[in-house]
């Protein structure tokens, strides 16, 4: 018997199938990989009766379309989707505005004394770039700056960002399927100029730590000293250390930075006053699992999660499986923390000790809150008045999930508006009636499951699919359905219950108005990666250009004679039982 490829028919031209009322001459026709004349593509593919467009272009072929792709900010999320967009998705045009001068995002914004990341260095790094030359267990905002500069410079991804432009409005045409944005680009003399530009598919890479709130205390703006907020970075350029030194300093919080401010500015500093109203206790799982590192130990099945040394790093340089383990060694133990989200007694006794700068003797805490403040210092609930020469408020950020701009979808539904006080959206991902969007870290993403550059790049893998799909079916826009995020969000907030989330505190994960838990995922990091593997695309209500084309495949428009145009004749098909 004859094998599959020796009995190969010649090849069939595309331009003698049968039943085309119009067709071209290959000889004459110079368009690549055209087979209809121009009468045909001006005379069939538009239908004046109904306005329907069919594009001259085969069915499933992302180089059909040439997608352009919106980023808005050049942070993790923004330097991630560069890199994954270029690797995989070709035939997309792709744009990142920035509104800082540089990359970074919240690393290049958050620069107060001791600011860290609270995470393991090695697993808060690109999964393709893991860095061996981390700076210490848990680094600091200067290298970790340092190291998105690094990546963006040597993986050549500048080139499709566009600093000092910040977003101000972008607005949905849902009969071109295209966002309009509008971007307002500062110079270098302070001048301001706005453009236009649109995209066919927006990504608001901004991340929640962005957007910094000063608290609200009555007489705030009397204070005639300084105030400054952690995250103000043009103000700490400022107010420098050797300005500490003389200055009684009133440090607002006891949220994460407050907790490193403190400690950063007590040894420098005449007087720190750390005011707490609600204080919190820390858990250090880092250093409490197994004994002191060994470069061996990395090569075997065991365990460790601890500081590294500089052995360790040089075997790291040279032994990237070693490096990768040690990363994954301290994901895994930071995920297998899952099961402390089920509540428990609260009087943890582990809990105990104190922090050491706050027991230094130019440091006093006072356990209340600010009711106001006048020009010389601050009254505490207590009824108590500090004088101080400086203020920093460590309140947090407005983690709204509102967008910084008007954003206006289908019906001029406007997210900033709608998300006032509830932020409803889609697997964390999406909103309903805002087309074409997609968000990184959205409302109930899992920013307490683990390391945030895992997260994120599940969220970029899928939008990636997201992308080719739009590509290969010619997408005019998706939305989620309203009901499928009413019935997700339903889901959400009944699997808090009888978790440590829900109990009664003031936490930057619950809603401050409401109480719901807005920024939580209802499960474990690797729960979320399951959950969005693949896009559930009966989730989506979908409008298209046109998916079928004009009537041909790829394969159909091939004029080499190894085309297979009967791919379901296959060698490896046959069954050999049916030959015995």
């Amino acid at each position: 018997m004859g094998s599959i490829e020796e009995s190969k028919s010649e090849a069939i031209s595309p331009f003698l199938i049968p039943g085309l009322k119009f067709f071209t001459d290959p000889e004459s026709d110079t368009r690549p990989g055209n087979v209809f004349s121009e009468k045909l593509h001006n005379d069939y593919h538009n239908n004046p009766e109904t306005g329907y467009h069919i594009p001259f272009a085969p069915i499933g072929d992302p180089g059909n379309r040439r997608l352009k792709v919106i980023t808005i900010g050049a942070g993790l999320a923004g330097v991630m989707l560069a890199y994954n967009i270029e690797k995989h998705c070709p035939n997309v045009e792709l744009v990142i505005y920035e509104k800082n001068p540089t990359v970074g995002g919240t690393w290049y914004q958050n620069r107060y004394p001791n600011a860290a990341c609270d995470s393991p260095t090695c697993t808060y790094q690109f999964n393709f770039a893991v860095d061996p030359e981390w700076e210490k267990f848990q680094s600091g905002s200067e290298y970790l700056r340092g190291y998105v500069a690094k990546v963006v410079k040597k993986l050549d991804l500048e080139k499709y960002m566009t600093f000092n432009s910040r977003i101000i409005e972008a607005r949905f045409d849902d009969k071109k399927g295209t966002w309009n944005v509008k971007i307002e680009q500062t110079a270098s003399d302070g001048s301001k100029k706005t453009l236009i530009d649109d995209c066919d598919l927006l990504l608001g890479a901004v991340g929640i730590l962005d957007r910094w709130e000063y608290p609200k205390i009555p007489g705030l703006e009397l204070f005639k000293g300084r105030v400054i907020h952690s995250a103000d970075r043009t103000k700490w350029e400022q107010y420098t250390k050797d300005k500490w030194a003389n200055d009684e300093i009133a440090v607002i919080g006891s949220g994460a930075s407050a907790y490193q401010v403190v400690p950063g500015m007590q040894p420098h500093a005449k007087k720190v006053h750390s005011f707490l109203r609600t204080p919190a206790w820390f858990f250090a799982p880092s250093h409490s699992f197994g004994g002191d590192p060994r470069p061996q130990d990395y090569t075997s099945d065991r365990w460790l999660l601890g500081p590294d040394t500089e052995e360790e790093k040089a075997l790291f340089r040279k032994d990237h499986g070693a490096m990768l383990k040690h990363a994954k060694a301290n994901e895994n133990g930071l995920m297998m923390m899952q099961h402390m989200m089920v509540k428990h007694d609260p009087a943890y006794h582990q809990a105990r000790k104190i922090h050491p700068s706050i027991q230094e003797p130019n440091v006093d805490v006072h356990f209340t809150g600010i009711s106001r403040v006048d020009e010389n210092g601050v009254f505490g609930d207590d009824g108590t008045y500090t004088a101080c020469d400086t203020i920093i408020c460590a309140t947090g950020f407005d983690v709204s999930y509102r967008p910084p701009f008007p954003l206006i979808g289908l019906d001029n539904y406007d997210l900033r508006k709608e998300w006032h006080t509830v932020p409803e959206g889609y697997m964390g991902l999406m909103a309903p009636k805002i087309p074409n969007y997609m968000m990184y870290l959205g409302p109930n993403c899992p920013v307490e499951n683990g390391s945030i550059t895992g997260l994120l790049e599940a969220i970029v893998s899928y939008t990636v699919k997201v992308i080719k799909k739009m590509q290969r079916d010619n997408i005019k826009y998706f939305v989620p359905r309203q009901d499928v995020t009413d019935e997700f969000n339903d889901h959400v907030q009944s699997w808090f219950k009888g978790t440590v989330w829900e109990e009664n505190c003031n936490a930057w994960y619950k809603n401050r108005k409401t109480g719901r838990v807005d920024a939580i995922w209802p499960g474990s990091a690797l729960h979320f990666r399951d959950a969005i593997e693949d896009p559930r695309w009966e989730d989506m209500e979908i409008k298209y250009h046109s998916y079928l084309g004009y009537g041909f495949a790829p394969m159909d428009l091939s004029t080499s004679p190894d085309a297979d145009r009967s791919p379901y004749l296959k060698l490896e098909n046959l069954d050999p039982r049916f030959y015995e």
